[in-house]
């Protein structure tokens, strides 16, 4: 009789098929799950210095600055000076006509000598009882208003001419000889170019890091020269309206190279870090109320709270959560999640100046 094995070779073949099949599904798990493993680029954090400068704009302003008019009326006899040029502290500007104010000095003259000859001859005659008292005194008193008239007009001749109240350069006039210049109408500007005055708003958080002599670097449009000035004096309170604290700093102007009235582009430094820990801005992810990186350790994503400091164009500082040589993630971010395995990818190089891969 013969037996017929063929079914059971068949179940044989079909299940030593099926044990290969499994051992090699056993064999490819561990590739398929390396591969599986999120790759990051990452930042070695390593302390270097770093200052904290904001920037800022401004406006150059005179020192002193002035609308010169006269105190008193009439018509303008000289004017005393060129346009844009440079005046000093007491130099004559402008004559008015003061003629009048001169004859009436001189009629005022004679008056007094008059009065004065008449008081003499009554208080000679008082000492013989030939006149009364009340003569005597009313010729005092009329010695006493001739005196009083002189002065008053020497005021008025001394206002006729109008001097520079400081040193500085003059502006374009609007007047001419022979008009007539009412008192207080201005007639020209004086303004002091050296020193200047730079004026700028800081923010309200940044207020109280300013201090009295602390300088100032500014530049200004079509000039590739770098100015500096010093803070000299502050508001003593914050604009309500602006939250910002307003500040003036002295400019030397030597060279003239600075008009006042010009805008300018400030970069104040508010203090200096010997040894911060600096990261790209991309690294870190604000989170509700808190920020945080992504640091590697372990060859497994960490999620860590960190508080950020100084501000630079594409770097933060972080003053707390971060040591020295800690290993933090800059991409991937979306996907990161506390404790889950990463693989290092390429590491990004972090200087205070730059953020580079090498």
């Amino acid at each position: 009789m013969k037996r017929t094995i063929k079914p059971f070779a068949g179940l044989c073949l079909v299940v030593a098929l099926a044990a290969c099949g499994k051992d090699s599904a056993e064999v490819s798990t561990p590739a398929s799950s390396a591969s599986s493993v999120m790759q990051a680029d990452y930042v070695v954090v390593q302390p270097q210095p770093v200052s904290n400068v904001i920037n800022l704009t401004g406006t150059l302003l005179p020192s002193e600055s002035a609308m010169l008019s006269a105190q008193s009326s009439g018509l303008v006899k000289e004017i005393l000076f060129r346009e844009g040029q440079y005046v000093k502290k007491g130099q004559e500007l402008l004559k008015l006509d003061d003629r009048q104010w001169v004859v009436q000095r001189q009629k005022l003259a004679a008056q007094l000598e008059t009065a004065e000859k008449d008081l003499e001859r009554r208080q000679e005659l008082l000492k013989i009882k030939g006149i009364s008292q009340a003569e005597v005194d009313a010729a005092e008193l009329l010695v006493a208003t001739i005196q009083a008239d002189q002065a008053e007009l020497a005021v008025l001749i001394d206002f006729a001419v109008v001097r520079a109240p400081f040193s500085g350069r003059m502006g374009l006039r609007n007047i001419s000889p022979g008009a007539y210049l009412a008192a207080g109408t201005s007639f020209a500007r004086l303004v002091q170019t050296d020193p200047l005055k730079l004026e700028f708003n800081v923010p309200e958080r940044y207020a109280h890091q300013i201090r009295v002599g602390q300088e100032v670097r500014f530049s200004i449009a079509g000039e590739d020269d770098v100015f500096a000035a010093k803070v000299y004096a502050t508001d003593p309170a914050v604009s309500e309206s602006t939250r910002s604290l307003r500040i003036r700093a002295t400019v030397t102007n030597q060279r003239d190279a600075l008009v006042p009235g010009a805008f300018t582009e400030i970069s104040l430094t508010l203090g200096n870090v010997p040894d911060a820990l600096l990261v790209p801005t991309e690294a870190v992810v604000p989170v509700l109320n808190d920020q945080i990186v992504y640091r590697i350790s372990g060859g497994k994503i960490e999620e860590v709270v960190v508080k950020t400091g100084i501000r630079l164009p594409r770097l933060m500082e972080v003053v707390s959560g971060l040591e020295a040589g800690d290993t933090i993630m800059v991409s991937g971010l979306l996907q990161a999640k506390d404790g889950v395995p990463v693989r290092a990818g390429q590491e990004i190089i972090v200087n205070k100046t730059e953020v580079s891969k090498p």
